[in-house]
């Protein structure tokens, strides 16, 4: 991987943090989730996936994309893994809103270890904070406070974990994962269902999502929704002005094809 290439576009200062530290990797995916978006064109676009660095080095750095959780958190553990970081690639299900769970495997969960603590580093997944956060026991939580609401990850049992945000008054599980340190082409399978299968989300739904300084802006094939602490904003998706949105919120200049037919 060329480190320097990759900071260079990140906007990364390379000797700011000499050591793999929490705050290095707070500062690394601060600078990641704010400049590549999580988007899933390429499903749409019926396009290949693939999950080999260099394909991923040319999508995100020179063509200046963004991708889904295999392709951001794969990308992403491979520089941490470069600046010294202790990285696992782990298989999650997502809670969907129905209350059911995707199938395992159809998220790829990023966790460091860091002095003996394990940390979620998740840039992969769309509405999640801009740092790290440790997953605890229940008794010893720790509450990561984001400008979208309030996030843990505690352990379920001594080989699940579960990624949690408080909503209202109720800590709602985002997806479950299991600690078990998996391959990138152990995940193949998954790839494949999540960028063909018709029941996919990802291939039945456009989605886009970056941080703001307001908070998140996310784009689907009918809105472009601006998340602030106290309220959301819609704007209608048209064939017209979907580039001018992809350009202004997400730094995307890009095709979609089923919005030109």
């Amino acid at each position: 991987m060329d480190i320097k290439a990759i900071e260079d576009y990140l906007n990364i200062e390379s000797q700011r943090y000499p050591h793999p530290t929490l705050d290095a990797l707070n500062y690394y995916m601060e600078r990641f989730m704010l400049t590549v978006p999580f988007e899933n064109i390429s499903v749409q676009n019926k396009e290949k996936i693939s999950v080999d660095l260099d394909h991923l080095f040319n999508k995100f750095i020179y063509q200046h994309r963004g991708g889904f959780c295999y392709e951001m958190n794969h990308f992403f553990g491979s520089y941490l893994e470069a600046k010294g970081f202790k990285v696992f690639r782990m298989s999650a299900t997502v809670h969907q809103p129905n209350g059911n769970y995707s199938p395992k495997g159809s998220h790829l969960s990023l966790v460091v270890l860091i002095n003996n603590s394990y940390y979620i580093a998740d840039v992969g997944f769309g509405d999640l904070p801009l740092q790290a956060f440790p997953i605890t026991s229940i008794e010893a939580t720790q509450i990561v406070f984001e400008k979208t609401g309030q996030f843990r990850a505690i352990f379920e049992t001594s080989t699940t974990y579960l990624l949690q945000k408080l909503e209202e008054t109720t800590w709602v599980t985002r997806y479950k994962a299991e600690f078990i340190s998996r391959d990138i082409h152990d995940f193949d399978e998954m790839i494949n269902y999540n960028t063909s299968h018709p029941e996919s989300i990802f291939v039945k739904q456009l989605m886009i999502t970056k941080p703001q300084h307001f908070g998140r802006a996310t784009m689907s094939y009918n809105h472009l929704t601006l998340t602030k602490r106290y309220k959301k904003e819609q704007f209608a998706i048209t064939r017209e002005n979907y580039k001018e949105f992809l350009k202004s919120y997400f730094n995307l200049d890009v095709t979609i094809l089923p919005l030109e037919k």
